[in-house]
Formats: structure tokens, sequence, C-alpha cells
């Protein structure tokens, strides 16, 4: 009855609910039996429909503005907030150790489940309904989504900027912690620091510190 539920918020009834049960099972639950392989199904599948989406929409853009919007709406920070807004995970099945990590802890799992999810909605029901099942899940950022956007990741911006001043690129000191990832740069103007729930998140946030203190500046 729960995945009934969960098939109500995601607006998608499975043939096989057998393969949703899959795509909800971690690998600390089963290893020999997980969504990993489904994973890495979804990721392609979700890649292609927004792909598709933007090149319909934006038919004068250049290849490099289309993959920054693409690379914006399937970031990992976008797929865990579409986990939460599902409340995606009551319904994984996770080892007792995984299950005791911390909320941030488990963004990755939550990422990795949406795209296992789109796999399993691609092997019940094919490309078409795999294509809309994802442009209605991503409705609200695809409306969103407009030209005049900054889509360049932070660290590519920063290297560029600095590499623009004939400086060499930041180097990352990043450490794992118990809630987390920190992350640190040292450049001639200072040194910066943030966190972040992954490795990337945390590189991310500190390129971003560090672009809004140079711009400030002028620097």
């Amino acid at each position: 009855m729960e995945l009934k539920n969960l098939e109500k918020q995601m607006n998608f009834s499975f043939n096989d609910i057998k393969l949703l049960e899959l795509a909800l099972t971690h690998k600390s639950s089963n290893i020999s039996s997980n969504n990993e392989r489904l994973e890495f199904l979804g990721d392609s599948l979700l890649n292609v429909s927004i792909s598709k989406y933007l090149f319909l929409k934006f038919p004068n853009e250049t290849e490099g503005l289309l993959t920054r919007m693409r690379s914006s709406m399937v970031k990992g920070e976008t797929l865990t907030r579409k986990a939460h807004e599902l409340n995606l995970i009551k319904f994984i099945s996770l080892s007792k150790g995984t299950s005791n990590l911390s909320d941030n802890r488990k963004h990755s799992i939550l990422e990795g489940t949406i795209e296992s999810i789109i796999g399993a909605v691609f092997l019940d029901s094919g490309w078409d309904r795999t294509d809309s099942f994802i442009q209605d899940l991503f409705k609200k950022e695809l409306s969103q989504i407009t030209i005049d956007q900054e889509f360049r990741d932070p660290k590519t911006e920063l290297q560029e900027l600095l590499q623009s001043k004939k400086l060499s690129p930041p180097k990352y000191l990043t450490e794992e912690f118990n809630n987390g990832f920190n992350s640190k740069i040292e450049l001639s103007e200072g040194s910066f620091s943030a966190s972040g729930n992954s490795k990337r998140q945390a590189e991310r946030a500190v390129a971003l510190e560090a672009l809004t203190y140079l711009k400030s500046n002028n620097a």
C-alpha cells in the first residue's frame, strides 16, 4: 500500500511493481540485487530527456550553453530536492547501519534512487512514457529556466577568472567530516572555506565564496 502512495505522488503506476521495489533497494540492503544498474540506466535517460527539451525550447543557443543548462538541471542538488519532495527516504530499503547515517550523508543515496526510478519506468513502460515522466517530474525547474541565467559551475568560473589574470588554478583541500565535507582554497586575496554534503558540493561552495569576494572587490 505504501508503494501505491509513492506511485500516486509520482503520477505513475507500474505494470510490474517489482521494478519499483528494485529501484528502491540500496546496495547496503542487498548486495546481489539492488538498484545500481537501474541508476546507470536512469542517469542516461534523464540526460537524454532534458537534452531534448532544451534543444527544442532554445533552437538558437549554442551547444556550450545547452550543456550548462542541462548540468544545472541534473546536478545532485536538484535530484536530492526531488527526492525530498517525494519523501523518498521512507521508501528506500537500507541496511541498519546506513539507515542510521545523518540526513546529509544520505544525499547521494537519494540522488541515485531518483535515477533508478527513472530506469525502472523505462523498463516498465518504454521511452515515450519515461520522457513524459521526467518532464513532469522536473516541470517546475524546466518552466523556470532562461538563457540569461548563469549556468557555469562556480569551479569552472573561478578557474576561468584566475586564468584571465595569468594566475594558477585553485587547489582544493577537501576533507570529510561526520556531517559532510569541508573544502578550503588559498588565493593571493585570502583564504576561503565552505562545507557541503558531498565533496563536489563543498568544492562548488568554496569556489562560489571566492568568486563572490573577488567580484565584490573587483579583484
